[in-house]
């Protein structure tokens, strides 16, 4: 059975081999086990609660294998982002300019550093292992981080937002950083201004970046073509967010023009299509069942698995025993689910 929870220590050397796998790309979770371990600390103290909820609060869980103990992929969320370390991106402002003489309306496009986001929550550290692709893992891990929120409302910000890798090429050159980026921060490479936004405050941003719009006209053809475009392998993400409720409007990543997409609470598919129903029985029958997206209430022992769900006349369910023991959850207890075919 695959269970969706919240990372242990006893995950570090997975993870480290996870990250491995990915890298290069996925400098917001790179093969450093310092890095990975301060990831861990920081999950474990939110899930425990043993935080403030008006601070940046870190949730990471990994998707598993009950049976082989396998750790087939990571996501994370990331609570008031932008108030401990700020959080920039570019947004995209047009403007038309009108000549009277010559009777012409002149539009421009201008990037603008902004923090736009401050206070949001960020779904992030989507990290599926590429074994196991094509399976329908990505979709559920994704969807492990509604079902997060949807159930402790309470410590997550209205709106969510989602940022997605920008284009590059096959050597992994981003025409955007190339041609904006690297010449703010001193010929800089992208992976290590990468690097230093996932690991530093993020005053090297503030310090660096131009104080004033940047005239998209005046870039370069390949660097105005990939604003907004994200990166080939994550264009089915970027459909998955897109499916749930979010919307592009015209937020881009600062360092590669990725889009920045984002969504109210009570817009995301998954957040306003769950709700919370009681165990009455168990049944090892999959008749006359949906299939369900399911979680348990506990926020210090929080998981979520895909099971087949009974749903009865009087709107308590039944489900396995061996599910009931994957959620730690008994009779009479609640859970939240969310049907994959409603």
């Amino acid at each position: 059975m695959i269970v969706i929870r919240p990372v242990s220590l006893n995950d570090l050397d997975r993870l480290f081999q996870l990250a491995q796998k990915v890298a290069p790309g996925m400098t917001t979770f790179p093969p450093d086990r310092a890095v990975l371990l301060n990831k861990i600390h920081a999950s474990n103290s939110a899930f425990s609660m043993n935080v403030s909820k008006e601070d940046e609060n870190a949730y990471l869980m990994v998707l598993e294998n009950t049976e082989t103990k396998e750790i087939m992929g990571t996501a994370g969320v990331y609570s008031n982002i932008g108030k401990e370390s700020p959080f920039y991106t570019f947004q995209i402002l047009s403007r038309y300019k009108h000549s009277f003489e010559t009777n012409n309306k002149v539009p421009s496009k201008t990037l603008h550093v902004v923090n736009e986001f401050t206070g949001d929550t960020e779904i992030g550290t989507l990290i599926l292992d590429p074994d196991y692709r094509g399976h329908g893992y990505g979709k559920l891990i994704a969807k492990c981080r509604y079902m997060l929120i949807a159930q402790f409302s309470e410590l997550f910000g209205s709106r969510l937002i989602a940022e997605l890798r920008g284009w590059s090429d096959e050597k992994a050159i981003s025409p955007f950083w190339e041609s904006v980026g690297k010449h703010f921060f001193g010929g800089m490479s992208y992976d290590h201004a990468d690097y230093l936004c996932a690991t530093t405050n993020n005053q090297f941003i503030a310090d660096l970046m131009p104080e004033y719009p940047i005239y998209i006209d005046l870039l370069p053809q390949d660097a105005k073509a990939v604003i907004g475009k994200p990166h080939n392998q994550g264009k089915p993400a970027l459909q998955m967010l897109l499916n749930e409720g979010f919307r592009y409007e015209n937020f881009v990543d600062i360092f590669d023009a990725g889009p920045t997409v984002h969504a109210y609470i009570e817009n995301v598919d998954t957040i306003k299509n769950s709700k919370i129903v009681t165990v009455a029985e168990f049944t090892e029958s999959e008749e006359a069942s949906t299939h369900c997206l399911v979680c348990n209430t506990a926020i210090d022992n929080f998981k979520v698995t895909y099971i087949p769900v009974h749903i009865l006349l009087n709107g308590t369910v039944a489900i396995s025993a061996k599910a009931a023991e994957v959620l730690s959850v008994n009779l009479q207890d609640n859970i939240r689910i969310y049907p994959l075919s409603h």
